[in-house]
């Protein structure tokens, strides 16, 4: 099994612009306290705005749909929602101490299956130092590595702060370019 074939144009594209854009006007800086809640509160947001997407929403906090689960290394994989079963895999993970590498691991492994990842990384504020390096330009290799991903791999990721930020501060990262946005 190889990667599933994705080409920048279509519904399934038209669908990770619109996905971008409600990501990006997304406000992570909420009282969630672990990656569960965030988890339930962007698949409701998702789920409320399915008329403006091609594809079927899939969650797994909606009753009647399954996410489709990819099987490697003797486990069975599954992102938090999707468009379409072999569409767009998302997977938001909230960042306390690990899991920065296991995300970019998970969205190589839905890449398996699905034609666009879309990794949100949710930096607490125990983590926020990975954020302000962002911000001040002292993570060259993460920003590299993630540009990597969206160019060659269609994985696309946002990093997002989960706590107030500084003056002059982004209020996310995106690794997302639209082609005739």
């Amino acid at each position: 099994m190889g990667f599933e074939l994705s080409r920048r144009y279509g519904r399934y594209w038209e669908d990770c612009k619109t996905l971008d854009k409600l990501l990006k006007k997304y406000r992570f800086n909420t009282t969630g306290k672990n990656e569960r809640e965030f988890e339930h509160g962007f698949a409701n947001t998702l789920m409320t705005s399915d008329e403006n997407y091609n594809c079927n929403i899939i969650t797994q906090i909606d009753k009647e749909t399954t996410v489709q689960s990819i099987y490697c290394f003797g486990k069975k994989h599954r992102p938090d929602m999707s468009l379409d079963e072999n569409g767009i895999a998302i997977e938001l993970k909230f960042i306390t101490y690990a899991g920065l590498k296991d995300a970019i691991g998970q969205g190589y492994l839905y890449r398996l299956k699905y034609k666009y990842v879309f990794l949100v990384l949710i930096i607490s504020a125990e983590r926020g130092y990975i954020y302000e390096d962002l911000c001040a330009g002292k993570e060259k290799d993460l920003e590299d590595t993630l540009q990597h991903l969206a160019d060659n791999m269609n994985i696309f990721s946002y990093v997002v702060p989960a706590y107030t930020l500084k003056t002059n501060q982004k209020r996310y990262y995106s690794f997302f370019e639209p082609i005739n946005a």
